[in-house]
């Protein structure tokens, strides 16, 4: 099994286009057969998550180093608001409204339970006492995914 030599990816400028050129000369091998894709993807996951947690500590420090726009090493960097969350609560035309979904909300999502119950078990729900359906299957959508869970 041919091994992955990972190319020092620090001298390359970090662009978009480079992803994609450094993902493909990555990946090559997998398509040709020569490695393993399970354990290609083990690593990578490993090395994303190491990567992330990274980002994590170092972006709050670099956070400390911008006032304003800046320019590294062709990559734009800039403090901007993100997750910007509004507190309506305190509009009295907001409250009421809110107060006629509240049950609303409730109902429906005692019903999309209800339907997801049927669905899981491939037939109608009835209400014990009326015999009436309460809920029945519906199409389910999905998609596959490769879950990959690192040991501890």
């Amino acid at each position: 099994m041919k091994q992955i030599v990972l190319n020092e990816i620090t001298g390359l400028t970090p662009t978009k286009t480079n992803i994609d050129v450094v993902s493909k000369e990555m990946t090559e091998p997998i398509i040709n057969g020569e490695i393993d894709a399970i354990e290609f993807s083990v690593r990578f996951q490993f090395a994303l998550d190491t990567i992330t947690e990274c980002l994590k500590i170092a972006k709050p420090y670099a956070l400390k180093c911008i006032d304003k726009e800046t320019t590294m090493l062709g990559a734009k960097l800039e403090k901007a608001e993100s997750g910007v969350k509004y507190d309506y609560s305190a509009n009295q035309q907001w409250q009421e409204i809110e107060a006629k979904l509240e049950p609303l909300l409730k109902e429906k999502k005692t019903i999309e339970e209800r339907i997801k119950m049927a669905t899981k078990i491939g037939n109608s729900i009835l209400d014990e006492y009326s015999g009436e359906i309460i809920a029945s299957p519906v199409a389910k959508i999905s998609t596959t995914i490769l879950k990959i869970t690192l040991g501890k």
